[in-house]
């Protein structure tokens, strides 16, 4: 385990001078890539709150140990975002990149990357229930999060037998869009 293994501690316990520390330290390498690759101040800071998010919940989920300098790594996850966000919103290729700075190759990395991609996943699934109609968004969201379909039933004021019909319809036509969408198709092709 590496000595920076203290930072990801201090984004699991929430510690409040640990992060501020985090920030005084790195931040500044965070937004001045960003800035350097076509993108403001502000797209600097948005891109390391969020990758501190994306290592919080990679270190919280799977008790993930760092392997490299705690730099290199949120450096890796900064430099990532900020290409899959200029790909989005289709600007030009990233330009006078420090690659040095990114080759960062060890179970680190790679232990993102998969993490990475399952977010990806995550949010798309849940993008593609926001074009589903109300009910199915309501009926899907409530299963979601509520431990009991009986109490699901019970809030939307419905049986429980037609909940669980209604859900399944639903979950039905997620799937199709899921199935259907780009993003998922690329496991297909790589078996």
């Amino acid at each position: 385990m590496h000595p920076d293994q203290k930072y990801i501690q201090y984004l699991i316990s929430n510690d409040p001078k640990g992060i501020a520390q985090i920030y005084a330290s790195f931040g500044h390498k965070v937004v001045d890539m960003v800035r350097y690759n076509s993108g403001s101040e502000d797209d600097g800071f948005d891109i390391l709150q969020e990758s501190l998010m994306d290592i919080y919940h990679l270190a919280k989920d799977r008790q993930f140990k760092l392997t490299t300098t705690f730099s290199s790594f949120l450096l890796l996850v900064s430099k990532r975002k900020w290409l899959n966000e200029i790909k989005k919103k289709k600007r030009q290729g990233v330009t006078n990149a420090d690659d040095f700075v990114f080759d960062v190759e060890d179970a680190s990395s790679k232990e993102l990357e998969a993490h990475l991609q399952i977010v990806e996943k995550e949010n798309m699934v849940m993008e593609l229930l926001g074009t589903l109609g109300e009910r199915c968004q309501e009926i899907i969201r409530k299963c979601m999060t509520v431990p009991h379909q009986e109490q699901v039933a019970e809030m939307l004021g419905i049986s429980y037998a037609y909940l669980r019909k209604k859900k399944s319809e639903c979950m039905a036509q997620l799937g199709k869009k899921v199935k259907a969408h780009p993003l998922f198709n690329t496991d297909r092709d790589e078996k």
